[in-house]
């Protein structure tokens, strides 16, 4: 196939893998639907379909991307920014729709101040977004990545109360500024193997939570603490071994 405009495909590609290319793009736009039945259900008062409904925005986020990335769509259909179209899903999927889950089922105080929480939580998590320097070579995030769609249900689920998730979801604002690691939960490569273990307790949790609610059972909390704590661990790890690396690299000072 000729390229005869500037957003045409390269040269070489099939008018079927054009196709293919398209598809993954709508697979990816997909996203923004289920935020907005998620939205939906939020303001209808059904928590367990809402955070269904986020379970698949990030199961399209965690598989469009190796996808696009093998089919080279950016290659094949250059007319469609996809970083740019998954940023904002994103953004909705991750920080809007949470926000208003919050809200709605009493995740922060119900008056000026949980407003207040709510205000700093899109305004960093929207800082966050524009990031240039938002991912380090092995795949690891910088600051806090606005994950909002895994910490709200967590907090649902283990039914916070409103001045634990309002402290919660300031440190976690506060943290989207910084350069404190976070692994990408499908491609961090620094302690991958247990980072796979610790996401399928702590997404199995948060879906397994979801399938029984409105009953809430010890094992699964117990699945969600396990989950949390181990992010929060390696995240602390990957810091205090970042930090040591950059003393080693330092050159030392000579009299």
């Amino acid at each position: 196939m000729e390229s005869g405009t500037p957003y045409a495909p390269e040269p070489g590609y099939t008018a079927a893998q054009v196709r293919q290319a398209w598809a993954v793009h709508v697979f990816t736009a997909l996203g923004i639907v289920a935020s907005m039945l998620a939205l939906r259900d939020v303001l209808a008062g059904h928590p367990d379909f809402a955070i269904v409904w986020l379970l698949f925005t990030l199961l399209i986020d965690g598989v469009d991307g190796p996808i696009a990335r093998a089919l080279e769509v950016e290659r094949r259909v250059p007319r469609i920014d996809g970083f740019l179209l998954d940023l904002i899903i994103d953004y909705v999927a991750c920080v809007i729709v949470p926000a208003a889950f919050m809200w709605e089922f009493r995740l922060v105080p119900q008056n000026n101040f949980g407003v207040f929480v709510l205000c700093v939580m899109v305004f960093t998590s929207a800082l966050w977004f524009a990031r240039k320097d938002m991912m380090t070579a092995d795949n690891w995030f910088r600051g806090f990545p606005a994950a909002w769609n895994i910490v709200v249900p967590v907090m649902f689920l283990m039914e916070a109360r409103t001045w634990v998730g309002a402290v919660i979801t300031l440190v976690l604002s506060v943290l989207c500024l910084t350069n404190m690691p976070y692994p990408h939960i499908a491609r961090a490569r620094w302690g991958r193997r247990y980072t796979v273990l610790g996401a399928t307790c702590l997404i199995g949790g948060v879906a397994i939570g979801t399938i029984l609610y409105p009953h809430h059972h010890y094992f699964v909390r117990v699945m969600l603490y396990v989950g949390s704590a181990y992010f929060v661990a390696l995240a602390g790890a990957r810091w205090w071994h970042d930090i040591r690396i950059r003393r080693t690299a330092e050159p030392v000072a000579t009299a």
